[in-house]
């Protein structure tokens, strides 16, 4: 009989690995609340990713759509769907980040990096989340959807509020909060996808506002919930990984000398951060058939969690996985997902902290924490830190 664990549990909520590890003893798990089984061994989670015709994304819609959040566009994008209907709006949509398309982006993101990068020189100090994160990633996506910058602050506190979608709301105001950002969200992407028929723009919303799929144009119930998600991907993801990044080497001065010596391990490092302690820690599939996962058996209309962030830890796939190492020599991180539902942005995301690791790394010879660390902001699907804020000695 497989184990259950309370995901909402305050220690599960402060460190999460030590229960992966059990987890992975076990093959399967049960998790509360919700019932769902949580697959966490490197192996089962590649399966359960791989196999669309067992393993339906729409599970992915129970994550981001609780019983106290209907309805909620995020859980109708692609991340949401199966093949066909994922293949040809993937394929839509794919241009947008394809490596010579990213590589366009990257003096805009130079640029903003390094004002960001300046200015907490400047202070001496910096809360990475909102200082450093924000501006580089809501540029970045402000740039892809043409927006106006003053709507920045706005995207930040969507990107916040989906991103604490749980399965039982913290309390009242919390349900009331979410419930209001999902509606202003919606609401304006109503009208920008509205405005982009009226006057195109080379700009991704133009992009799928005239796009074809099989002769017909995509309805704005089909182009929300894929902008709403990006959103919420460019700017949460995005500013996880580059907190983690910075926490990493706020502890471990050993490792900031080495990147600031040799800038070219930067790509490894930031592959090592997101094995190590991805943002993403699980994605949703629900089961279309009576099926067996690690021995045991899983009925048809069951909600299976993949377990990425237990699966990076597997010891099965990974020597020493509890060990922070840039030079391993095994890869294979399943951190932005695996096969067709990958994440379409990681390159992006890549190449966001890449550059901005770049203009911290040569004006900072340590960083120091101050005050208190804040709470994680941990979920079924992501965990992130809320705040990070640093004293830097310039170099």
């Amino acid at each position: 009989m497989s184990s259950t664990f309370n995901l909402l549990s305050p220690d599960y909520q402060a460190d999460p690995f030590p229960f992966y590890a059990r987890m992975r003893e076990e093959g399967i798990s049960r998790i509360e609340p919700g019932g769902r089984y949580a697959v966490s061994r490197y192996a089962d989670v590649l399966a359960v990713l791989r196999n669309t015709e067992v393993f339906s994304s729409g599970g992915f819609a129970s994550a981001w759509e609780p019983d106290w959040l209907r309805p909620n566009p995020c859980a109708y994008s692609l991340h949401s769907m199966d093949p066909p209907e994922h293949t040809k709006m993937r394929n839509l949509v794919s241009a947008a980040f394809l490596p010579r398309t990213i590589e366009r982006t990257a003096p805009l993101v130079q640029g903003v990096a390094e004002a960001a990068a300046r200015r907490f020189l400047e202070r001496g100090e910096a809360e990475i989340v909102n200082d450093i994160g924000l501006p580089v990633t809501a540029g970045t996506i402000g740039h892809y959807l043409r927006l106006d910058p003053a709507l920045h602050p706005k995207l930040r506190g969507w990107s916040e509020a989906m991103m604490s979608i749980r399965p039982v709301p913290r309390s009242h105001e919390h349900a009331s909060h979410v419930r209001a950002a999902v509606d202003e969200m919606a609401a304006y992407l109503r009208t920008l996808i509205e405005a982009r028929r009226r006057a195109p723009q080379d700009d991704m919303v133009s992009l799928l506002v005239q796009a074809e799929v099989d002769g017909q144009r995509l309805t704005d119930a089909e182009i929300v919930p894929f902008l709403a998600v990006l959103i919420v991907g460019a700017m949460d993801t995005t500013t996880g990984l580059m907190t983690n990044a910075m926490l990493h080497l706020t502890e471990r001065a050993d490792l900031l000398d080495r990147l600031r010596a040799d800038p070219s391990l930067v790509p490894r490092f930031l592959d090592e951060v997101l094995r190590f302690s991805p943002p993403a820690h699980s994605m949703a599939r629900s089961v279309k058939r009576d099926t067996e996962i690690a021995g045991q058996k899983v009925p048809a209309g069951a909600v299976v969690m993949a377990m990425l962030a237990a699966a990076n830890r597997d010891e099965r796939q990974f020597s020493n996985p509890d060990v922070f190492d840039i030079d391993r020599s095994d890869r294979g991180s399943v951190a932005f997902g695996h096969g067709i539902h990958s994440c379409i942005g990681m390159a992006l995301a890549k190449m966001e902290v890449r550059i901005t690791l770049g203009e911290l790394l040569p004006r900072f010879r340590h960083f120091d924490r101050v005050g208190p660390p804040a709470p994680w902001n941990h979920t079924y699907l992501v965990r992130t830190m809320t705040s990070l804020r640093l004293r830097g000695a310039p170099a």
